[in-house]
């Protein structure tokens, strides 16, 4: 498996030879799925090609699904054998199963017809269940049917949170989590429903989705808010909230926000796994020149160090891996105060926000330098008191690390400055800023050469290209879902401040 894995361009050859070193007893894909180096969809795409099987995805084969198919043998010997008739043609049944040496003979005398195996991860296995049931619903319950006519008020104050709509949202939930999606937007306009996820950045629509009535989406909207504790009633002001959901294998923090519009509430949801392994600073993708440098930065004695960009452009994740090194030094102490603590780390002293009492960012820095701490990290610079307080506590002896919105590592000093801070405060307590943006990874398994166009290979070298430039682009494949590109890279530009600054 850990060669197929390799000469598939899923796993890198020194990961699965490191794996296999400490699998301890483990089979090499638990022991790859523990350490993180693979995904469960990765895992299950190296065990269809090792076991001559197809890969499944949900999307397609919910495509030309029959439920009337998974009726043929009870529930209980499909959930026991983990495997799901999808449809019949040509005399033979197509079942998706998570087993790959599930036995063909004892299910083709099940079923009563031959059987050919496709392989799905265990993720979009719940996945199908629940597009089935919800099907199976349908169809028992035909006066579910399409809104034709525009939406009244008077729908929103009729309608109730029933079952269908808490299955829909769970269908929902396990669709993003199986497309890796780290955003979720329910959409209507008149009487057209739009659900869209953002992975790795772009958003794409749910095609199957777009077949919700507004009656159910609205239906689904106030399941989420009555998860996250939101006034079902008030649709005239922006709320927002947060709850906590298994879907998979995992513990999801569901970030909720909602949205008046012409046509009605909208309502965005992020996801944030909660048992996700935290990436290190050799996992960010930074050169080795800057990682070395962040390392070097958080070894210092006192100074103000920041980590800059926009919404979603990884900023906590880069601190977090800070506060993976800060948590190993056992001779310094880190407090944090965040707005939220996306997750939990050991040896780290956290503390959440409370603006409701009047514990803010600025409160918690007076607090924190009087509890003889090495390392402050404050979730976000978001006004003049809080930079004060910053740079009061680097300048009595503190490491302090913080995140600004801005475009890029100079604009920080800048943004500084607009706040009110003196500028010799800036040049003498800012040791480093740090820009990044988040750029999407070309997927490796279906990577191809390309020719760029010509314009843009002038805009970015204006002498002439290389003689040994080359230029890639992905051409689809299942693992990336035909999109061509799988995860995304940090592009970092780091200011090491200095004299001349």
């Amino acid at each position: 498996l850990g060669d197929v894995l390799v000469e598939m361009r899923i796993a890198w050859r020194t990961k699965v030879e490191k794996a296999a070193l400490q699998a301890n007893g483990k089979r090499i894909g638990e022991a790859l799925l523990t350490t993180g180096t693979l995904t469960e969809a990765d895992l299950y795409l190296g065990l269809a090609a090792q076991h001559n099987l197809k890969a499944g995805r949900v999307e397609e084969l919910l495509k030309e699904v029959d439920p009337d198919i998974t009726r043929i043998v009870s529930r209980g010997f499909l959930e026991r054998h983990r495997v799901l008739p999808l449809r019949k043609r040509d005399g033979r049944i197509l079942v998706a199963t998570t087993d790959p040496d599930a036995p063909l003979v004892d299910l083709g005398k099940a079923l009563g017809t031959p059987v050919d195996l496709i392989l799905v991860n265990p993720t979009d296995y719940r996945r199908l269940w629940a597009s089935l049931d919800l099907l199976a619903q349908a169809k028992d319950h035909p006066h579910i049917a399409m809104v034709t006519a525009p939406v009244e008020t008077d729908l929103l104050a009729r309608h109730d949170v029933d079952a269908r709509c808490v299955a829909l949202f769970e269908n929902l939930l396990l669709d993003a989590v199986g497309e890796r999606a780290s955003d979720v937007h329910l959409e209507h306009y008149g009487t057209r429903v739009r659900v869209r996820l953002r992975v790795d950045g772009d958003l794409h629509d749910v095609a199957r989705m777009s077949t919700w009535t507004v009656e159910e989406l609205i239906g689904v909207i106030n399941v989420i808010k009555v998860a996250s504790g939101l006034d079902i009633a008030e649709r005239r002001l922006p709320q927002g909230g947060r709850f906590r959901r298994h879907a998979g294998s995992q513990i999801y923090d569901l970030r909720v926000q909602t949205q008046p519009t012409l046509h009605g509430e909208h309502v965005v949801l992020r996801l944030l796994p909660q048992e996700h392994r935290l990436l290190t600073v050799e996992d960010l993708g930074f050169t080795t020149t800057v990682a070395n440098a962040y390392r070097r930065t958080l070894e210092s004695p006192a100074g103000l160090v920041l980590v800059v960009g926009p919404t979603g452009s990884g900023k906590t994740t880069t601190l977090y891996a800070a506060l993976q090194i800060l948590a190993r030094d056992h001779s310094r102490k880190v407090l944090t105060v965040e707005d939220p603590i996306e997750y939990s780390i050991d040896n780290i002293q956290q503390s959440q926000t409370k603006s409701e009492i009047g514990f803010g960012f600025a409160a918690a820095m007076r607090a924190f330098v009087r509890e003889d701490p090495d390392v402050i990290l404050v979730g976000e610079i978001r006004d003049a008191e809080t930079a004060l307080e910053a740079i009061r506590a680097s300048q009595t002896g503190h490491v302090v690390l913080s995140t600004l919105h801005c475009n890029d590592s100079t604009d920080a000093v800048q943004r500084l400055l607009d706040l009110g801070m003196h500028s010799n405060s800036v040049a003498s307590e800012l040791l480093s800023v740090f820009a990044q943006r988040l750029a999407r990874r070309i997927c490796p398994g279906c990577r191809r050469e390309a020719t760029p166009e010509p314009a843009i290979l002038k805009e970015l070298f204006p002498a002439g290209a290389p003689k040994d430039f080359v230029c890639f682009v992905g051409a689809g494949c299942e693992r990336c879902g035909g999109h061509g590109t799988f995860g995304r890279i940090a592009v970092v530009e780091h200011l090491l401040t200095g004299p001349t600054i």
